[in-house]
């Protein structure tokens, strides 16, 4: 009875430790080198009792398992060598009890234990150095890749502001000759100048959203925060969004719940996340309905729902709408237009506020994102 006990009791909490990784990191070392010694000590114990009995589970399975279970979850140095001493001294009883071996040989078998626990410490500080190796090489390829991706923003933020000097250029003189071209009834002048105006105008909305995104990514993007009546930014909104969504059949519907409401936030960027969702709604939407859902959740957040009847996207397409330069499909880009920059550059400026975006979309049904943003942004 007495043997059985230790076993019986040590069962149950090795399986607990082994099953649960928390109680394993915190009582792992000191349970298993004590119960392991136990185990030992019970069986040469009992065998000293009673020189008939089987030394379970077997004269050198103990030994074995302890050396190989150690080797995957080892112990620190005091531990290792008391479990060691104890499980050598047990098992050397046993052979020499049994007549295995004789008093000379004791020394020598003392020794393999030890011998086998330097070659286990060797290989692991081995292992450990060329772990170490491999982390820093690591590392100093992740720096690499930082800076790389830093002189790429700081590139394409130089060369877009560069871009836009002479762009604006080009739209402002198209502008003027539209103009003089209207006065004088030159008509087929008007829709090739017409062209090029519009032209430059996609252009420009391009070059502004690799700038965004290359600020944001440089961490040259900043929030410009004030107190402003929401009212006055929706209406700025409804008139910039509504030629656009109306451009290709589609009714916009604007459902305010929270009238009268003082935000502190960035106007200009938020204005820019409201827009370029619409903007995306309306790109993906043809005689359908767009609606624009404005509602409090909780006290402290405003949320957007952007819903669109539109072409909708699968959930490999939704997993990655927010990724840069990508497009749902290749034809996407092509059918549709645009580089794909919108969504993310939205993302990146809602978190920027505190906030965050969500959707949820169906094939051929649509999609809705969901926009919330602290009422009053910290800065």
């Amino acid at each position: 009875v007495t043997y059985f006990i230790p076993h019986i009791l040590s069962t149950p909490i090795t399986w607990a430790l082994i099953l649960r990784e928390d109680l394993l990191k915190k009582y792992y070392s000191e349970y298993f080198t004590y119960v392991n010694m136990v185990a030992m000590l019970n069986g040469a114990y009992h065998y000293n009792l009673d020189h008939s009995a089987t030394f379970p589970p077997g004269a050198i399975a103990i030994p074995l398992t302890i050396l190989l279970f150690f080797m995957v979850y080892p112990i620190n140095f005091l531990n290792s060598m008391i479990l060691v001493l104890t499980t050598s001294t047990a098992f050397l009883i046993y052979l020499s009890n049994v007549g295995l071996i004789e008093s000379s040989q004791i020394f020598y078998i003392y020794g393999l234990p030890f011998a086998y626990g330097a070659f286990v410490k060797w290989s692991n500080e081995n292992n450990r150095r060329l772990d170490y190796w491999k982390n820093q090489e690591l590392n100093l390829l992740s720096i690499k890749a930082e800076s790389a991706s830093k002189a790429k923003s700081e590139f394409l933020a130089n060369m877009s502001h560069e871009l836009r000097t002479p762009l604006n250029a080009i739209i402002g003189y198209s502008e003027m000759l539209i103009e003089e071209a209207e006065d004088d009834e030159l008509d087929n002048y008007v829709q090739d100048l017409s062209k090029v105006h519009s032209s430059g105008e996609h252009l420009l909305s391009l070059i502004n959203e690799i700038l965004d995104l290359s600020k944001i990514e440089a961490g040259k993007m900043e929030l410009h925060l004030e107190k402003f009546q929401f009212s006055d930014i929706l209406k700025q909104i409804e008139a910039t969004a509504k030629p656009l969504v109306e451009k290709n059949n589609n009714k916009f519907i604007v459902e305010d719940k929270v009238k009268n409401i003082e935000l502190k936030n960035d106007q200009t960027k938020l204005r820019q996340i409201i827009f370029n969702m619409l903007s995306n709604a309306a790109k993906f939407t043809k005689k359908g309905k767009i609606t624009m859902l404005i509602d409090k959740m909780g006290s402290k957040n405003i949320k957007f729902d952007i819903k669109d009847t539109g072409i909708g996207m699968n959930e490999e397409q939704l997993k990655n709408v927010f990724e840069e330069f990508t497009q749902a499909e290749s034809s996407t880009s092509k059918d549709y237009g645009g580089t794909g920059l919108g969504l993310p550059i939205s993302k990146k400026m809602t978190e920027m506020m505190g906030g965050q975006i969500d959707s949820v979309s169906e094939v051929g049904k649509g999609t809705t994102f969901t926009i919330t943003i602290p009422i009053s942004v910290k800065a």
